[in-house]
């Protein structure tokens, strides 16, 4: 029975806290939102790309200029963003070395005119007065530096969910979840959103520093701390949403596994280990529950139902977990074995993996068009 309760410990000392955008906003700081250029890279996006834009377009105090970085799309996201009103300029042809998501932001910051840079990706929208939040936030922990958000994860359809695990893993290596981590910072960003001044993007060098790899904003964010500009972390609840993998159990099973591994070996290595523990633990205690129900089935209740309420408390503050979706946790620590087993073995063992049409070397960081 001690597994479940070590499993307890590990969890509360991984996920003490999950820090926020602010909730109250202050108008005298809408300055903030109108010198931001908003840069959207964009492949194919055509599903996608008009709400994230109508949702800038209903904000009370709109930026200076968006931009939507068209990476050869084959669909209709050009026309979609141009109608919307954007301004739509075509990425160039994608050079080796480069990740395309990373070609596109870069020539979008060379671009955009702003004080103030937002990056986002285009399956992300914007809630009420999201923007003012996000600059709010910026001001108010006097970042200075970089602000990198987790949106906030909204799921329509129960094969969703199956996301939790990569989403607790995803906070857990930024350093700002754990019980010791109030006054330390965190060790790197999040993948759809970063801000920052446009100061200090070229003081760190911008997209082009990290122009190979995988998870772009994850390293980039480790890039201006090794520059030593500030970085702050955050859940983005009730400023801006997304809907991950929509099109089904197979997007959602290609998309977590296309970078999870090669994130994971840029994670600082005790983190990695507790992670690692944390996993493992909750693996053992998956494959234990017949035993444990039979041998005492009142602790084992008791021992689960706290594991259950305390992923429901941190998880909510991520994305619309129910609290019956969170005590089938053991369905999602299974779906998470075999999706990192997965990327594991296209990480070190073929060394490529497809997304958006294209074959991303992993090794070398060569981004190619599918044949």
């Amino acid at each position: 029975m001690y597994v479940g309760l070590i499993t307890l410990i590990l969890t509360v000392f991984l996920f003490t806290r999950i820090p926020t955008v602010k909730k109250s906003i202050h108008v005298r700081n809408s300055y903030l939102v109108k010198k931001c250029s908003i840069i959207i890279p964009a492949r194919n996006e055509e599903k996608t790309i008009g709400k994230l834009l109508s949702s800038i377009q209903g904000q009370f105090i709109q930026p200076l200029e968006v931009i939507v970085v068209n990476d050869s799309s084959s669909d209709l996201t050009k026309d979609i963003a141009e109608n919307a009103g954007a301004k739509v300029i075509d990425a160039p042809p994608l050079p080796n070395g480069w990740n395309g998501k990373s070609w596109a932001c870069w020539h979008g910051a060379k671009e955009s005119k702003g004080e103030f840079l937002l990056f986002v990706d285009s399956d992300t929208w914007f809630e009420q007065a999201g923007l003012l939040r996000i600059c709010e936030t910026y001001k108010v922990q006097q970042c200075q530096g970089v602000l990198s958000i987790h949106p906030f994860h909204k799921m329509e359809t129960g094969y969703e969910t199956l996301s939790m695990m990569f989403h607790l893993i995803v906070f857990a290596s930024t350093s700002i979840t754990h019980l010791f981590s109030w006054p330390c910072k965190p060790s790197g960003g999040f993948g759809q959103f970063f801000f920052c001044s446009r100061e200090v993007y070229e003081r760190i060098g911008g997209h082009k520093a990290i122009k190979g790899a995988m998870v772009e904003h994850f390293a980039l964010s480790q890039q201006a701390k090794r520059c030593v500009e500030a970085v702050e972390a955050v859940s983005g609840k009730d400023a801006i949403s997304i809907r991950m993998y929509g099109e089904g159990l197979g997007d959602l099973f290609r998309g977590w596994s296309k970078s999870f591994a090669s994130g994971a070996k840029s994670t600082n290595i005790l983190l990695l280990g507790f992670a690692s523990l944390w996993i493992a633990s909750l693996t053992s205690l998956v494959f234990q529950l017949p035993g444990m129900i039979w041998a005492n089935p009142f602790l084992f209740t008791v021992e689960y139902c706290l594991i259950g309420v305390y992923l429901y408390l941190i998880v909510r503050r991520i994305g619309n977990f129910s609290f019956f979706e969170t005590l089938l946790f053991p369905v999602h620590i299974l779906f998470f074995l075999v999706t990192f087993l997965h990327s594991l073995l296209n990480t070190f063992v073929r060394k490529n993996t497809m997304w958006k049409d294209r074959y991303v070397f992993i090794e070398k960081g060569k981004d190619e068009k599918m044949k």
